[in-house]
């Protein structure tokens, strides 16, 4: 074979070579001919905002003003704060168990998630009553938190945040407690040294596990974010403030789905961080929509944008919020998962209440004559009434919760239709949002 023939050889198959490569190239391009990475089957693609919802996707009945009777929200204010002194008396300086057992709560240490927001109902019934019996044991418990930070009792979970927000960081901004809010800024730095991933860009579930299942993020922990902001706004620190940032971004692009729903848990590889799949632990299934989890993304987006003023946060806010307006049932009182909107299916007031804090939170921010701010002080005045109508009164056995009708998770088996302090505590502050003016939000 002659020189000629083989240097035409070797152009041939350098052009098809080329040829091969421009189109596997073209293929992964825009219309502009940039690359764009395709993701790996299970990875959430990278992208594209989601279709916004509007005042138009909402329901009638929430399109109307409706407001409750303050005497109505008045006397269900004085019932609970006359019964949560009884429970202090009770407890004794201990905590209840994060749910009750036949109604009534069992009493402890504080080691759990929601002993925060046991010592923030006591901040809230100050903020509604004035009465310094509240104060009294909201300052015992500061010592439990003080020594709770010191030994990292309950910290190695997401749930720093619950823990340390509504008690030390309330403390703080409703009394000026600047203990308080020196365990809060303490917690916070061990916080973010060991539940945040930089590399991932969230709050870890459960960085003491070492598994593979404590590597992911969840709704839960839109709420613990609040830590990182307020730490980074009163410190001017731009890595607490970056990782509160960066983790709505990430549940945004991971768990919020593009109807508005959202997955409980998302899972991420430990190894890579690369994003992997939605998963439940409370809901009905993976694909299902868990009705308290939504409520957390609803009231945690809000207080996000309240740091950020970012109009992608917003939006998020009100996906969630849409979506679970119309998938509540006539009475208004969510089922425990969204798959139910009607049935024998046990109801969760927690994820009502926590909703009504953030659309009140919300509609704050938003243009006073604008129709969203309607609907959202609509649907939530709506969904207020129900739960003191329905759920705050006598059933025939004594209850130590302010609410009954909680359901902390079927799929365990656990708590189904009892009691909860973190229900008392956001219907607390429910009632404070409507009936203080000069009401001071923790978070």
């Amino acid at each position: 074979m002659n020189k000629k023939v083989i240097a035409l050889f070797v152009l041939f198959a350098l052009c098809i070579n080329f040829c091969l490569t421009s189109c596997d190239f073209f293929s992964k391009g825009d219309e502009n001919g940039e690359i764009n990475v395709i993701p790996d089957e299970n990875q959430k693609p990278e992208g594209e905002d989601k279709p916004a919802t509007t005042p138009d996707d909402v329901p009638d009945r929430f399109k109307t003003a409706y407001e409750i009777d303050r005497a109505k929200l008045e006397l269900a204010a004085q019932l609970a704060t006359e019964k949560l002194l009884r429970i202090a008396e009770e407890a004794d300086g201990r905590f209840p168990a994060t749910s009750s057992t036949d109604y009534q709560y069992v009493y402890g240490q504080n080691n759990n998630w929601t002993a925060g927001m046991y010592t923030g109902s006591y901040l809230m019934a100050y903020q509604l009553t004035g009465d310094e019996r509240f104060l009294d044991v909201v300052e015992g418990h500061i010592d439990s938190f003080e020594y709770r930070e010191a030994n990292r009792i309950g910290m190695g979970d997401h749930d720093v945040g619950f823990a340390f927000v509504p008690s030390c960081v309330g403390a703080y901004k409703v009394l000026g407690t600047e203990r308080a809010r020196d365990i809060a800024l303490r917690a916070v730095d061990y916080y973010y040294g060991t539940g945040y991933s930089k590399e991932g860009k969230f709050i870890i579930r459960a960085f003491s596990w070492n598994n593979r299942d404590g590597y992911r993020t969840m709704m839960d922990s839109m709420m613990n974010a609040s830590l990182f902001f307020f730490a980074g706004d009163y410190l001017d620190n731009a890595d607490y403030t970056g990782a509160a940032t960066d983790h709505t971004m990430t549940t945004i692009k991971y768990l919020v789905r593009d109807d508005g729903s959202t997955y409980h848990h998302y899972q991420f590889d430990p190894e890579t961080s690369k994003p992997l799949y939605g998963v439940t632990w409370q809901g009905n299934s993976d694909e299902s929509c868990w009705s308290r989890g939504q409520s957390w993304g609803i009231y945690g987006f809000s207080i996000a944008y309240s740091y950020t003023r970012s109009e992608k946060i917003m939006q998020a806010q009100k996906d969630l919020t849409y979506y679970m307006l119309n998938r509540l049932p006539d009475d208004l009182i969510p089922y425990w998962d969204y798959d139910f909107i009607s049935g024998d299916q046990p109801r969760d007031t927690s994820a009502a209440a926590i909703a009504v804090c953030g659309m009140l939170d919300m509609a704050a921010m938003l243009p006073e004559a604008s129709e969203e701010r309607l609907i959202y002080e609509s649907a939530a005045a709506q969904i207020m009434e129900a739960l003191i109508d329905n759920y705050t009164g006598n059933i025939g056995i004594a209850y130590d919760g302010l609410i009954h009708g909680v359901t902390h998770g079927v799929p365990q088996g656990l708590a189904i239709e009892e009691c909860s302090p973190y229900a008392d505590y956001f219907f607390l502050e429910a009632l404070a949002r409507y009936l203080k003016d000069d009401f001071i939000r923790p978070w």
